[in-house]
């Protein structure tokens, strides 16, 4: 039988960026700044999702919603349709 490896580092990578979402300055942000945050750190977007108890879907879809909104803001109001 071939024995496992842990890939430690992710491991402990992994860790950490939860103690940092539950104790550090990320702690009091909205799901989609907590997602950004992580995904600064290099996580992949399917383990964000999992971190924070979300799908993959859900996490594409509230930073896309995010983005429009701050594009929205930069333009001095709501965004126009068609």
């Amino acid at each position: 039988m071939a024995e496992q490896q842990t890939d430690w580092l992710a491991v402990i990578g992994r860790a950490l960026a939860q103690y940092s979402l539950d104790g550090g300055p990320a702690a009091n942000k909205t799901l989609a700044e907590k997602a950004r945050f992580l995904e600064a750190l290099g996580l992949p977007r399917g383990d964000v999702a999992e971190m924070l108890g979300t799908t993959t879907a859900s996490i594409s879809e509230l930073l896309r919603q995010a983005k429009a909104k701050k594009g929205a803001r930069k333009n001095g109001g709501k965004k126009k349709r068609g």
